[in-house]
């Protein structure tokens, strides 16, 4: 992924920065509560942001399985509920999905991109800087299970950890007010991005199972390509940005009910480690999918490297 960086445009893109934050509601909604989990995309800073996305996607960049995509929408329109389960490799990802969508040859494709919601973590609320860029897209914002997990074992976090669960309980009804409003929704199975220095984070979270049974049908999304590749400071806003073939590929769509059912899981009488196990079989499984969806972008991404 993004393994021949060709030109860095951190500067460049610090200067857009710059231009956008007037425009912005960046010091608003930072503290998340069970009042303001959903989010409505603010799109003042749109174009700016699409121009300078833009200039990162070097030639070959595409969006690969178009007619799943147009079978996503159109399950949608129909009052289905769908879920994208994407893979998280850059805090770029959902810039780029935008760009890919509004760039795209079919103009159907950015009334699809405006039907998004994307789950996503309060630590990008958090940071003001990071939320000039997060605020642009609808979101329905949870606290991340790899940070409740931490809560959980912590005697000092009780107060911290009874807001996240209101949060995330909050979170789930309006996941399950908007699924089959024509929204589509858009989860990060592993919980956050890939770092390879961390192989922990490839690994999809256990909560990939419950997500599933909430929709109709899902499908899987790889990204290959790393327009903002990670640093192991941690400082989201201190990453370098850089150009790079960024290729999307959209697997089929699946029954969720059919999926699950596959795995002949029955959580009956199971304690709760017995039960999580049996969950993180499906999650993996949907990392290996994502997985497969990445090998077979790159075959076609290695032609413009």
């Amino acid at each position: 992924m993004g393994e021949k960086i060709r030109h860095k445009r951190t500067e460049e893109f610090k200067a857009y920065l710059l231009r956008m934050m007037p425009n912005s509601r960046m010091n608003e909604d930072t503290a998340i509560t069970p009042e303001n989990i959903y989010q409505e995309a603010h799109i003042a800073n749109r174009e700016l942001l699409l121009e300078i996305i833009s200039k990162t996607h070097l030639a070959g960049s595409t969006i690969l399985g178009e007619a799943n995509v147009l079978k996503i929408e159109e399950l949608a329109s129909q009052g289905k509920s769908v879920l994208i389960l994407s893979d998280h490799v850059s805090n770029l990802d959902v810039p780029n999905i935008y760009a890919q969508f509004y760039n795209h040859r079919n103009p159907k494709f950015k009334e699809i991109f405006e039907r998004f919601v994307f789950i996503a973590g309060t630590k990008l609320n958090e940071n003001p800087v990071v939320k000039v860029f997060t605020e642009m897209f609808t979101r329905v914002v949870v606290y991340a299970i790899r940070s409740l997990t931490e809560l959980k074992n912590c005697e000092e976090a009780k107060d911290e950890l009874e807001l996240a669960n209101k949060i995330n309980l909050r979170s789930t009804r309006k996941i399950g007010e908007l699924r089959n409003k024509g929204s589509i929704f858009i989860l990060f199975p592993a919980g956050t991005r890939y770092r390879p220095w961390m192989p922990e984070t490839k690994k999809g979270i256990t909560a990939v199972y419950g997500y599933l049974r909430s929709f109709d049908y899902y499908c899987c999304l790889s990204l290959n390509g790393n327009t903002m590749p990670p640093a192991e400071h941690e400082d989201m806003t201190k990453e370098d940005v850089c150009d790079d073939v960024v290729v999307l590929n959209f697997g089929e769509i699946h029954e969720t009910k059919t999926y699950i059912q596959s795995f002949a899981i029955d959580l009956t009488n199971l304690t709760l480690s017995e039960s999580e196990a049996q969950k993180q079989v499906v999650a993996d499984d949907i990392m290996a999918k994502i997985d497969q969806l990445h090998e077979e972008a790159e075959i076609y991404r290695q032609k413009y490297i």
